[in-house]
Formats: structure tokens, C-alpha cells, sequence
């Protein structure tokens, strides 16, 4: 397939992998509403695809994502001061509708895609909701925002260059792409409040001592385009459900999650697909033997 372009975000696919790249090089590709869009538009796009079986996400040029753009945070930061003001006037006057409104143009609300309502949310969340892995690869900085889109993918490959730091704080805000939810997830309570409360930048060894990155290496985007590749050579309802069970598993009990590994396993088992895995993988083994 081609390259598909937007005007911040593009994306192609090559035999079962999609590589989608944030495309503001010369910006750091940091974070606008645009992108917030692009990357939802192209998520979606890759969401139900069956010639898809791996994304990598990775940004062009020498970073990931620097985070929000100044120029957008300033945008944020004066809607916020005028619908703090907004809302004291309506305080007095008993009127609370139009304050209701002006918040939701500051955080961008809208219908829910999956759990997400807020745009920047859905940036992040849209990767948890393809059905195939998503594997972020991120080389020089991921910071704020930037790092929060990493968190929606599936796994994370990093090169030794990497700064990562969830710095809302630094500006008197909260992680709120997601980062406060998904964090913990990754590197626990406790790691994930150090990480928020302090906004430290960390760097590949620390990331991955804490779980926060799967893999250090020297080129990250190789890696994960190799890594899927490895994946792609799999059954994709397999690993569609491999993913859907495990996210499963944060949101319900083991008797729940023991159910749903039995309906997967008899929707698997018997199907054309499975028994032509299992036929080219006993060949695989056949011609490895008389090697």
C-alpha cells in the first residue's frame, strides 16, 4: 500500500505492517490539535484492517514527540484563564451552562471512542483499541505528551539516547493524555507518582530497569519494524485475541479471564487459518530436522 498522507501524520503498509510516523521533523514533532486528530484519523483507519497484523509508531527526524507545542499550550493556558473567569461570573449569576461548554472546548470533548472523550486522550487511547500489537518506537526525546502516546501503544523499543519524562507538572497541570492511567500499569503506583510528582526526565537504563520500555537499542525503528515482522508471521485472530485477552485481564476477574481464554481457544482451534499454521510450521520443523 502506499504512503498515506494527513498533514501531520503518515502512514504505509507493507506486507501486514503498518509504520505510522508523526511527521513535524522540524518541530520536534510536538503535539497540535492537528496531530491530536491525525493520529486518531489514521488509528481508526488501521483499527479493523485484515491486511493489518503489527503497527510501529514512531515519530520522523531525531525525536518521538517534545510534547505539546508552546504555541498550542498557550492557546490551553488562555481558554483555561477565560473559562476560569467565565465560570466565576456564572457562579454569581447562577448560570452554569456556558461554563460546562467552555470547559469542553478547553479539553476538546466530544462522543467517547472507546473510554476516551477528550481529543488528546483519544490520540493515546485509539492504539489500544486496534485489534493488532502496537509497538512504539521512540529515539531521542518523548516528553509529556509525546511520552503519553508511547504509553497507548502495546510495547515500547527505545534507542540509548532517549529522554522520557511525564513534565505536566512542571506547568502546573497533570498528565492528562491518559498518563495517570495507564502509567501505573506499567511501572506500578508508587514509580508512577515518583514519575508525575517529581517530573524527572529518565533515560534508556532507567526506563527499562523500571518497566516503563520493553528493549534499548541502537536503532529502535528497525528493531520494531523486525519485531514486526516477527508477529506478522503469526495467525492474526490469534493475535488479535493474545491482545484483547490481555488487556482483559486489567478489567475483570481471573474467573472472567479463564472464560474468555476458553471462548478464544474454541474460536481458534479448527479454522482454516489455524490448520494453515499449524501446516507450515510442522513443514518449518520438517526441513529444519533433515538440515
Amino acid at each position: 500500500m502506499p504512503e498515506t498522507t494527513h498533514s501531520t501524520v503518515v502512514y504505509s503498509i507493507t506486507e501486514g505492517i503498518a509504520h505510522v510516523e508523526i511527521d513535524r521533523a522540524d518541530k520536534l514533532n510536538s503535539l497540535t490539535r492537528e496531530v491530536f486528530e491525525d493520529l486518531v484519523e489514521a488509528g481508526l483507519a488501521l483499527k479493523d484492517s485484515s491486511e493489518v497484523k503489527a503497527v510501529v509508531l514512531s515519530g520522523r527526524g531525531r525525536a518521538f514527540s517534545a510534547g505539546l507545542d508552546f504555541t498550542e499550550l498557550a492557546r490551553i493556558a488562555e481558554a483555561g484563564a477565560a473559562t476560569r473567569s467565565t465560570s466565576e461570573e456564572e457562579a454569581e449569576t447562577g448560570n452554569g451552562a456556558k461554563s460546562a461548554d467552555s470547559v469542553a472546548s478547553v479539553v476538546e470533548v466530544g462522543t467517547r471512542l472507546g473510554s476516551a472523550r477528550a481529543l488528546a486522550q483519544k490520540a493515546v487511547h485509539v492504539w489500544s483499541l486496534v485489534e493488532v500489537p502496537v509497538i512504539a518506537a521512540v529515539r531521542g526525546a518523548a516528553l509529556g505528551g509525546g511520552l503519553q502516546i508511547a504509553l497507548g501503544a502495546d510495547m515500547r523499543v527505545v534507542g540509548p539516547d532517549v529522554k522520557l519524562s511525564v513534565m505536566e507538572t512542571n506547568w502546573g497541570i497533570i498528565p492528562d493524555m491518559c498518563g495517570t492511567q495507564l502509567l501505573p500499569r506499567l511501572v506500578g503506583p508508587a514509580q508512577a507518582k515518583k514519575l508525575i510528582v517529581t517530573a524527572d526526565t529518565i533515560g534508556a537504563e532507567e526506563a527499562l530497569r523500571i518497566g516503563l520500555v520493553e528493549e534499548v537499542v541502537e536503532d529502535p525503528i528497525a528493531r520494531a519494524l523486525e519485531l514486526a515482522g516477527q508477529i506478522a508471521g503469526k495467525s492474526r485472530s490469534s493475535l488479535v485475541w493474545a491482545k484483547r485477552l490481555v488487556d482483559l485481564s486489567y478489567e475483570s476477574d481471573l474467573s472472567a479471564g479463564f472464560d474468555a481464554e476458553q471462548e478464544a481457544l474454541a474460536q481458534l482451534l479448527g479454522t482454516d487459518e489455524q490448520k494453515q499454521v499449524v501446516a507450515e510450521r510442522l513443514a518449518m520443523m520438517k526441513a529444519r530436522a533433515k538440515g
